[in-house]
């Protein structure tokens, strides 16, 4: 020890390696820990103690202690100052002996008297200059405890600050991103996402060397997001049709990051995609961004500052903060999640088509940005920028979707696993199936069920055009949430529009579409009726109407447009067929004559496309019954020509028949007559053939009825469960055009009655009436 103590003292550089310095500490330790002497002795345990915070480099130089040092080095500076005093002194005694010496021996004291001053100012500067180094040593040492004590108060405030600020995030997205809302029409109706949330459908978008994009495998982690052979996508673009769940995945990514130890795993949701919750842990920050909330703002910085910092801290705070971010984009690895691309709009005279970085690191930053596929279509969102492009397409599992949003809105009173089968069988009657592609559409046909329909008999009354009125109504309040109605000045040409707050003040954009999606669907060239190209689309436009109309219809939802290899670059669909189906029906709702000046000539072409027009049957019976009538009449006059009477089914154009009787009656469409040449009856569409029947009992040629011994049971089951009983009546008097009679099974009674000949007439004229149990 004692050994150590010279070394360090008399060292000339104040340098030692780190294994001499592992061993001064080992020495030192076992000294102080003496257990005969030093073991119990305090001063000495406190000299371990600051020796071992020393070891691990958290032994802080007190204000006290750094006093302390200072004044040693001052009682230094004194004690060379007395010193060469000191010397001086006697050396002027030295002299005044030498002086008196020199009376008497002049000669020889004056040689004795200059070789001692030799010696003396030799011994002088010897001393000032070891004195001097001394003081030379000291300050250095004392700059370079300075230099620490100052500098790890700087990193420590800068982690506390980063954690603070990374704490402050964690709370504001619990506070106002973990809850989002079930309908357009309706923000305030908010749920929390892990209540509705269902694992989404994402595939990864091939981009080849030509520029075809080409679907490939799905993902199911974050890390084959994030990470493609374990180098990072700095660019992630997720594409999806309005709808499909990017922000609500986007949503879900923000609380994963906020929860890293609570897996988004609820009772109903035992799915385990995307929950490698540790891959997005290594992003120190999470920055998200809604981009239809900083509309007129081009740099990511900015809108940070403006939507998240401003929001977070006091006024007085920014200045340090800002300075604080600045600093955490240039060294800290971060996520930017920029949700809604296509709703951010950049500032004038700017052509940016995507917010820039100025400010970050490109090699510490992602950025993950959502948008629909018609804004990722722009030629210059280059394909070189684009690390990876996903697609999202709805959820994996629809029937889990199904359940936990019904979950959240019942009333707990309710079963409901029984409430889940009423509502997937009013889906598959409906054929609505198609709708649960889009989480968004799925979600309001769940919530206006639920709100229209509370019981079973309802459900034969429930309207798609109303259904349909709903969805084009939110689709048109994503881009003009200003509210207008229809009223007795102002009247809607079909009954399904007239209680809507959103669609009058949008009505001459959706007529126009409507002009739209009706002469595309009856197109001469059917492969351009459903997808079709700008050139294509700008033929039922005026030149300014058709940059509007588009431009409406892409950002409410109504298209959808997607980049492809064609001489344009891109090509235009409507959301979903039906939507296209839906504004073509009531454009012929509005404009009857089109049956016969259009729909004639196309069903001529296309003779074998009659049941093609179903769909926008069953919506024209819910807006017009006279044009509905005159469109099945058309269309009946092909099937008669290629329908072969089935004697176990009813055929297509009957169901099809029933469904829009379904539809008139829920419309309010007193005046439906349809006429059908074909009728199949069995127990199973009994009550709704019957009102087919009486309806077109004049142009029926053919008439079946065929009730099978499983049906006849399972009537008699439900006799047993108190059901009451019923029949129906089958008058084939006016039945002029009969011309094929089959009746086979049980319970069908055939009653004939005649009336007596008047004068020369000797024929009994015989009618028969069916009766049904």
């Amino acid at each position: 020890a004692r050994e150590i103590g010279r070394t360090v003292r008399h060292s000339s550089q104040c340098k030692l390696t780190d294994a001499d310095l592992q061993v001064i500490f080992t020495t030192l330790t076992n000294l102080l820990n003496d257990p005969t002497c030093l073991a119990h002795d305090v001063a000495s345990q406190e000299a371990v103690n600051k020796l071992a915070k020393l070891q691990n480099d958290i032994l802080k130089i007190t204000t006290e202690e750094m006093m302390h040092l200072l004044g040693a080095v001052e009682e230094k500076l004194k004690e060379v100052e007395n010193l060469a005093e000191k010397t001086l002194h006697e050396i002027r005694e030295s002299i005044q002996r030498y002086m008196n010496d020199l009376k008497e021996h002049k000669d020889t004291c004056k040689q004795q008297l200059d070789e001692h001053t030799k010696t003396c100012e030799v011994k002088l500067d010897e001393h000032t200059g070891a004195c001097e180094m001394k003081l030379d040593k000291h300050t250095e040492q004392l700059k370079i405890a300075l230099d620490e004590h100052s500098r790890k108060p700087v990193e420590s405030n800068y982690e506390q600050s980063c954690e603070d600020f990374r704490r402050r995030l964690i709370k504001h997205y619990s506070d106002k991103s973990s809850y989002v809302p079930l309908s357009t029409l309706d923000q305030s109706l908010d749920k929390r996402i892990t209540d509705i949330y269902a694992t989404p459908k994402i595939n990864r978008i091939d981009i080849k060397k030509d520029g075809t994009r080409k679907k490939e495998e799905s993902l199911s982690s974050y890390k084959e997001m994030f990470y493609k052979n374990d180098h990072a996508n700095r660019r992630i673009y997720v594409q999806g049709e309005p709808g499909s769940g990017k922000s609500t995945f986007a949503a879900k990514l923000v609380h994963d990051w906020c929860h890293e130890n609570q897996p988004l795993l609820t009772a109903r949701n035992k799915n385990t995609a995307f929950n490698d919750l540790m891959t997005i842990q290594t992003f120190k920050f999470l920055f998200f961004i809604s981009l239809r909330n900083v509309r007129g703002q081009k740099d990511i910085s900015q809108m940070i500052k403006a939507q998240l910092v401003d929001r977070m801290y006091s006024e007085d705070d920014l200045d340090g903060v800002y300075k604080l971010l600045k600093k955490c984009m240039e060294t800290e690895q971060c996520l930017a999640v920029l949700d809604g691309l296509d709703e951010w709009v950049a500032p004038e005279r700017c052509n940016l088509v995507e917010p820039t970085m100025s400010g970050f690191q490109k090699d510490n930053v992602t950025v993950l940005t959502t948008a629909r596929p018609w804004k990722l279509a722009d030629e210059r969102i280059k394909n070189s920028q684009i690390d990876i492009l996903l697609e999202i397409q709805g959820v994996s599992d629809q029937d889990m979707f199904c359940v936990n949003i019904l979950g959240c809105i019942i009333d707990d009173t309710k079963d409901l696993d029984n409430t889940v089968k009423k509502f997937q069988k009013f889906v598959k009657k409906r054929k609505l199936k198609l709708l649960a592609s889009s989480p968004m559409l799925y979600t309001l046909v769940i919530c206006t069920w639920v709100d229209t329909i509370q019981e079973e008999e309802h459900l034969t009354e429930y309207s798609l055009c109303a259904l349909y009125t709903t969805l084009i109504q939110s689709l048109c309040k994503k881009v003009n949430s200003t509210s207008g109605y229809f009223n007795s000045l102002n009247p809607s040409r079909v009954e399904c529009f007239s209680s809507t707050s959103y669609i009058q003040p949008n009505i001459e954009l959706l007529d126009k579409l409507a002009v739209a999606a009706f002469k595309l669907l009856f197109s001469r060239e059917r492969e351009t009726s459903i997808v079709f190209s700008d050139i294509t689309l700008s033929n039922y436009f005026s030149g300014e109407e058709f940059t509007l109309c588009k431009t409406f219809a892409l950002k409410a939802g109504i298209l959808t447009n997607r980049k492809d290899k064609s001489k344009t670059g891109s090509s235009n669909s409507f959301i979903h067929k039906t939507i296209q189906e839906f504004l073509a029906a009531y454009y012929i709702a509005c404009n009857a004559y089109v049956i016969d000046d259009v729909v004639v000539g196309y069903l001529k072409r296309y003779n074998d496309s009659y049941l093609d027009l179903s769909q926008v049957f069953i919506f024209l019976c819910g807006m017009n019954s006279i044009a509905a009538n005159a469109l099945l009449g058309l269309m009946d006059e092909y099937h008669v020509a290629r329908c072969r009477f089935h004697y176990l089914l009813p055929c297509e154009l009957q169901n099809i028949t029933e469904a829009g009787f379904r539809e008139a009656e829920a419309g309010k469409q007193n005046t439906i007559l349809l006429k059908l040449s074909h009728v199949f009856i069995n127990l199973n569409n009994m009550r709704h053939s019957h009102r087919v029947f009486s309806a077109t009992a004049s142009n029926i040629q053919a008439f079946m009825i065929h009730i099978s011994l499983s049906e006849v049971l399972k009537k008699l089951r439900s006799f047993a469960r108190g059901e009451p009983e019923s029949h129906f009546v089958f008058n084939l008097a006016s039945c002029h055009k009969l011309k094929k009679l089959r009746l086979a099974g049980e319970g069908i009674y055939l009653t004939a009655f005649g009336r007596q000949a008047r004068g020369n007439d000797t024929k009994r004229r015989n009618h028969f009436t069916l009766r049904v149990d």
